[in-house]
């Protein structure tokens, strides 16, 4: 409506200059001119407010008198009528998130979601949700809803989706092997909430899921517990083995000594012993050889006397 205030004003004061004639009075420049010069503004304004551009990504409102168009206005040049306003809504892909991140101090994102799950736990998911907005749905978005449907619709629909989905599961599961369980059921109900009100879900993202910390230490000790049981079923199975090795190598040193003993006969062992005999006495660092005496073993030593 402002460019419309401008040709009006415009106008009015093209129009007076043209009518008003000042007597005996010198002006530097004539109150004719001053009009045709207001009028030349009214008609470029008129212009301007006749045509609207729509950037890519977007769509248009039209408004005249307060009533809404029946059709938007989709990206490129249209004309209008001077009175009317275009409001531009955006039909990209948004990002909603609410989380508890922290940087700096500055929190990102809106606001984790805090919910109980099946087992009376306290769970807080940082989510993001895709989404945009429906360019058939933009009029009736505006009228029914608003600029600000996101506040108006995404928000609550997300909060009201996470709470209803997390009453069917436990907080375990969530946290663990059907967190992609739990995320499908979310987006279900998601699309049930946004059916009908002009907004199109593209997608729905678990971020991250914060149990209360009762349960992270509960988690903590069981995973602690479980790597321990680990570690002394490993030292079990290594002692196990072990033990196996032991025997095996005792059970050989006993069957070698059973061949060798079965093998050790009286001829045998009086061979050994005179051999060992010659074999001491040929060494030139024994003097004096004191021989044990068994009347079984026959020595035959050949012992040189000293001339």
């Amino acid at each position: 409506m402002t460019t419309s205030f401008f040709i009006v004003l415009f106008a009015a004061i093209g129009i007076a200059l043209l009518v008003f004639k000042p007597r005996n009075v010198f002006y530097p420049i004539s109150f004719k001119k001053l009009g045709y010069i207001s009028l030349g503004l009214a008609l470029l304004s008129l212009l301007s407010a006749s045509f609207t551009i729509i950037q890519p990504g977007y769509v248009g409102v039209p408004v005249t008198f307060g009533n809404v168009g029946s059709q938007s206005l989709p990206a490129g040049i249209h004309p209008i009528f001077f009175l009317t306003d275009v409001y531009k809504m955006s039909v990209q892909t948004k990002d909603y998130t609410m989380s508890s991140v922290h940087n700096e101090g500055n929190k990102v994102g809106d606001d984790a979601v805090a919910t109980l799950s099946r087992d009376q736990l306290i769970l807080k998911f940082d989510v993001s949700v895709w989404y945009h907005l429906d360019p058939s749905q933009a009029n009736n978005v505006y009228s029914n809803i608003g600029l600000n449907y996101e506040e108006v619709i995404v928000r609550p629909a997300i909060r009201t989706a996470l709470v209803n989905a997390a009453t069917k599961f436990d907080a375990s599961d969530v946290m663990s092997h059907q967190r992609d369980a739990y995320t499908k059921m979310v987006t279900e109900l998601l699309l049930q909430e946004l059916n009908g009100k002009g907004v199109i879900l593209d997608n729905v993202l678990i971020r991250n899921v914060e149990p209360p910390a009762t349960v992270s230490d509960a988690i903590a000790a069981k995973l602690k517990a479980s790597q321990e049981a680990q570690q002394m079923e490993y030292t079990i199975q290594y002692a196990q083995k072990e033990a196996q090795r032991k025997a095996i190598e005792a059970q050989g040193i006993s069957d070698a000594q059973k061949i060798i003993g079965n093998g050790l006969t009286q001829n045998y062992l009086q061979w050994y012993y005179i051999t060992q005999l010659k074999e001491v006495v040929s060494s030139p660092n024994n003097s004096t050889i004191i021989l044990p005496y068994d009347q079984k073993l026959t020595p035959l030593l050949n012992i040189q006397s000293k001339k």
